[in-house]
């Protein structure tokens, strides 16, 4: 089953990667995995702790806190753009996973006009192994959008 088969499908997202998961009629597959462009540590050569660079002197004290935040807020701006591109052919979106990044791209999302017929949801989960990914999104799809059967 190619990618493109697919309509609905599950994020799971942390600030460090992110695995899209394809479903249609019952069937689950894993389409991909995308790294996180963040890092979450940086340090350049010489450089101790938040004091200005090469100087132990607590007097001086750096802007370092800023640039490094810019930086990450960056990276993070950097790495929605590439799950945006990834989400745009799919109309059922399920965000899942832990901590806050599938609220912060639901709301990156939701300023997008190309996203405004999408349907979202968001659910809450821990970090899951492949087989526990997959079935998720099946569970949730399968009770979300129940088979429709005949008359009584």
């Amino acid at each position: 089953m190619s990618e493109k088969a697919f309509k609905q499908i599950g994020l799971w997202i942390d600030h460090n990667k992110a695995h899209i998961i394809g479903y249609d009629e019952g069937h689950v597959k894993l389409i991909e995995t995308v790294e996180s462009p963040v890092e979450a540590l940086k340090r350049e050569a010489g450089e101790g702790n938040d004091s200005t660079r090469f100087t132990s002197n607590n007097n001086h004290t750096s802007n370092n806190e800023y640039k490094k935040h810019n930086v990450s807020q960056n990276e993070l701006k950097e790495y929605f753009k590439i799950l945006e591109n990834k989400l745009h052919p799919y109309e059922d979106i399920l965000l899942f996973g832990p901590g806050t990044a599938k609220e912060q791209i639901r709301n990156r999302l939701r300023e997008i006009k190309s996203f405004d017929k999408k349907w979202l949801s968001i659910q809450k989960s821990d970090r899951l192994t492949e087989n526990q990914l997959l079935a998720f999104v099946r569970d949730f799809y399968k009770d979300e959008f129940p088979s429709i059967s005949p008359g009584f």
